[in-house]
């Protein structure tokens, strides 16, 4: 009987079932053309950033998730491409582990990090447009909405 503990489910490799991969699958793919059509939808780069660094130092299979939807982000929204990718793999490689030996509650280093996230890439999408003299994002109170629900959902989740 104890032999059967590890053949409890084939699709249970990585702690989802079928219809939550199949949510993922349709969240990380449709989501950002409803936030290219409307502008009060929240992009949620922190949230993403958040969810590729865990699963970046768990070592997950579904590592790929954040990463295509940040990349498909960056195409429906026409950022610059891979932006939010580096900028994310520098706080992962730079401020992530020092972060992580300071702060001991989750929720804390959650908090931290989609600020820290959200922070560095939009001042990076400011100096992108300052250097090519463009305006990909504009400094409103639209972006600050975007910051605000970001925390609150990765606070809530």
């Amino acid at each position: 009987g104890w032999n059967l503990y590890k053949y409890k489910k084939f699709d249970d490799e990585d702690g989802l079932s079928f219809v939550q991969k199949t949510g993922l699958i349709l969240f990380v793919i449709v989501y950002p053309l409803f936030v290219s059509m409307y502008t009060m939808l929240p992009p949620f780069i922190g949230l993403a950033g958040y969810v590729l660094i865990i699963n970046l130092e768990k070592e997950r299979s579904y590592i790929f998730a954040p990463l295509l939807f940040l990349l498909n982000l960056d195409l429906n929204l026409s950022l610059p491409l891979f932006l939010s990718i580096f900028v994310i793999i520098l706080i992962y490689m730079f401020i992530y582990t020092p972060l992580k030996r300071l702060v001991r509650c989750k929720v804390c280093l959650l908090f931290a990090l989609i600020v820290i996230i959200d922070f560095l890439y939009y001042f990076s999408l400011f100096i992108y447009d300052f250097i090519f003299n463009t305006t990909t994002i504009l400094a409103d109170m639209l972006l600050v909405y975007y910051i605000v629900i970001d925390i609150l959902l990765g606070v809530l989740l």
